[in-house]
C-alpha cells in the first residue's frame, strides 16, 4: 500500500512541475501555402495513387481516384514538390510501379489542378498543371476554359443549351493538346 502511495505522490509531482504557470498560448508558423487538387483523366486504368514523395507534412495525396473523379482542394506547402503517380492496389509489386513522376511547382497563395491524363498501356501517364486563378468575368458574363487532354486536335462550341445548334464557325478552333 505504502509503495502506491509513493509512485502516485511522484506522478502527481511530475504532473505539476510540468504545468507552465504563464499558461501562454503558442500559435505555430505554417510556411507559405498553395491549394491543389487532382483529376484522373485516364481512361485505360483502374484508380491511381497520387503521392507527394519529398516530404509528408502539407503535402497532396490522391488515393484511388477512377477515371473522371477529382479530389477537393488540399493545403499543401508551395515551392518545388516531387510528385509520383501509382496504380492502386494490395499487391505491392503492382503499387511500387511509378506511373508518373514529375517535379511541379507549386506557387504561394495559388489554385492549381493537377490533371493527370495519357495512356497508362502506352506508359504515357503525364501529370499537367492548370492554374485555377481564372479572372471574374464581368456582371452577366460567364468563363469558359477548353482543356484538350485526350490529344489531337479539337474544336470546342460554346452554346446557350444542349439543344441549340452549332454555328459554322467554332468558339474554340484548333486546340491542340494541352
Amino acid at each position: 500500500m505504502r509503495l502506491s502511495r509513493f509512485v502516485m505522490l511522484g506522478l502527481a509531482t511530475a504532473a505539476l512541475s510540468a504545468c507552465d504557470k504563464k499558461n501562454e498560448v503558442t500559435t505555430p508558423t505554417l510556411p507559405p501555402l498553395s491549394f491543389v487538387r487532382f483529376i484522373n483523366a485516364v481512361a485505360d486504368t483502374g484508380g491511381l495513387d497520387v503521392r507527394a514523395v519529398d516530404q509528408v507534412e502539407l503535402s497532396p495525396v490522391g488515393n484511388n481516384l477512377t477515371f473522371r473523379t477529382a479530389t477537393t482542394y488540399f493545403q499543401t506547402q508551395a515551392g518545388v514538390r516531387h510528385l509520383r503517380v501509382f496504380p492502386t492496389s494490395t499487391d505491392i509489386n503492382v503499387t511500387s510501379q511509378v506511373m508518373a513522376d514529375a517535379l511541379v511547382t507549386l506557387p504561394a497563395d495559388s489554385h492549381l489542378t493537377l490533371l493527370l491524363a495519357g495512356s497508362a498501356r502506352a506508359g504515357a501517364v503525364k501529370l499537367w498543371v492548370i492554374d485555377d486563378n481564372a479572372p471574374i468575368p464581368a456582371a452577366g458574363q460567364i468563363g469558359v476554359r477548353l482543356l484538350n487532354a485526350a490529344g489531337g486536335v479539337i474544336d470546342g462550341h460554346v452554346v446557350a443549351t444542349a439543344t441549340t445548334a452549332l454555328l459554322a464557325t467554332p468558339t474554340f478552333s484548333s486546340l491542340g493538346l494541352l
